[in-house]
């Protein structure tokens, strides 16, 4: 896969927290901080890479959302404890 590449840099705890983060969704740090920044994570290249039935897609949208909403649960309990 050709592209370039982005660097950033985080302190040690910010980088902590996305390594935890990206371990509970169980996806590598790089997949899980490109599809926060809402790009496709390098899992496959596209739509087309993917087949499943439907009732599998169903499920995996259940548990997307469900993860949605305790990372955002998560992230405002942890912005309570900062203020």
């Amino acid at each position: 896969m050709a592209g370039a590449t982005v660097t950033f840099h985080v302190d040690e705890s910010e980088r902590a927290e996305l390594v935890a983060r990206a371990a509970r969704e169980k996806v590598n740090l790089s997949d899980y901080i490109r599809v926060r920044l809402g790009l496709r994570a390098q899992g496959s290249q596209t739509d087309a890479d993917v087949e499943m039935d439907a009732g599998h897609e169903q499920s995996l949208r259940r548990q997307i959302a469900d993860h949605e909403l305790r990372l955002q649960a998560l992230e405002a309990n942890s912005a309570l404890g900062r203020a």
